[in-house]
């Protein structure tokens, strides 16, 4: 590994192994320093079940160093894409560059964004940074591009929306970026309804129509209007409760397109015509990732969109999120 690579395995002794079965469909083996490797296991939850560690297990490991430039003298250099961001909010993951022709590896990506060097090899991948912080994002970005990617070569798409459950069924809450998407989830939940996703959902459709179930990215709370927002994981959210969650894929019954206003608004909850929500929850249907890794499978070419049984437009001021559940939550019921 040293003359293959370049760093020094001595950085990775005192590492910690954790094997991982990711929404019942994905398994790999996450290393690192003990504190990554807890730190990770938080941020997937509630989606990570442990697993035994097998020298099978696609392996994804941070590597607190760095890597000798003259490994790259000789590669054969080329830009590439390596997050599609149609709107640009992520924009420190968008253009990388991939070197390949290195003795010992596939490929090696760099993220000039953020440092990060990402040795591939078979499905052994190497995420090396002397900033820990940074090579942990990239890391959790790398195990996001695994599981996603093993989702869409099963037909399945990424909604950008966030949803929560009642009863049996999903309801999913779409808009664009600060409509109140978040806000809306977590008044639901303290309205007694359960956790699906913050952010993003995976859609699975057939004849008998949508399944959804969340990712488990963290929730940026915002305390009040004009404040700045604080991530926290799920699992800090919830202390661990899974009775607050569903996990499971639930069925699409609604979805809610949401206008939350930081002033005062007279709270409205209406039917919103079939064709123009359907257009609404379509719209956010991310694009197949990139694979950029060079292990994923192929995705499917046309994966069925996303449909829902009902569409509903809820308008409400911040302070109203309470009363503003109230109705949403009793017209659900009718």
């Amino acid at each position: 590994m040293e003359t293959t690579v370049g760093y020094s395995e001595e950085s990775a002794r005192g590492d910690r192994t954790a094997g991982l079965r990711l929404y019942d469909r994905c398994e790999i083996a996450l290393s690192g320093p003990g504190t990554f490797v807890d730190a990770a296991v938080r941020y997937l939850w509630p989606q990570a079940r442990p697993v035994s560690v097998h020298a099978s297990l696609p392996m994804v490991r941070l590597v607190p160093d760095r890597i000798p430039p003259s490994l790259t003298t000789d590669a054969a250099r080329r830009p590439i894409t390596l997050y599609s961001s149609t709107d640009g909010r992520v924009p420190d993951y968008n253009e990388g560059v991939e070197y390949r022709g290195i003795p010992g590896l596939d490929r090696l990506v760099v993220n000039p964004h953020t440092g990060s060097r990402i040795l591939v090899s078979g499905s052994k991948v190497h995420i090396v940074n002397t900033d820990t912080e940074a090579g942990a994002r990239d890391a959790l970005r790398v195990v996001k591009q695994l599981v996603t990617t093993e989702f869409e070569a099963a037909g399945v798409v990424t909604v950008h929306a966030s949803a929560f459950a009642v009863a049996d069924g999903a309801v999913a809450v779409a808009g664009p970026p600060g409509a109140g998407k978040t806000s809306t989830v977590l008044a639901a939940v303290a309205a007694g309804a359960r956790m699906i996703a913050n952010d993003k959902v995976y859609a699975s459709t057939d004849a008998h129509g949508t399944r959804i179930r969340g990712w488990t990215d963290p929730i940026r709370v915002i305390e009040a209007p004009g404040a700045p927002k604080r991530t926290v994981t799920l699992a800090a959210y919830f202390s661990e409760d899974l009775s607050r969650l569903a996990v499971d894929p639930l069925p699409l019954r609604t979805v809610v397109a949401v206008d939350v206003g930081t002033g005062s608004l007279p709270v409205r909850c209406e039917e919103l015509d079939s064709a123009a929500g359907l257009l609404s929850l379509r719209r956010e249907v991310l694009p197949p990732r990139v694979r950029w890794l060079g292990t994923e499978p192929p995705a499917v070419q046309r994966p069925p969109l996303p449909s829902a049984e009902r569409f509903l437009r809820l308008t409400y001021g911040y302070r109203d999120a309470a009363r503003a559940m109230e109705l949403l939550l009793r017209r659900l019921d009718a």
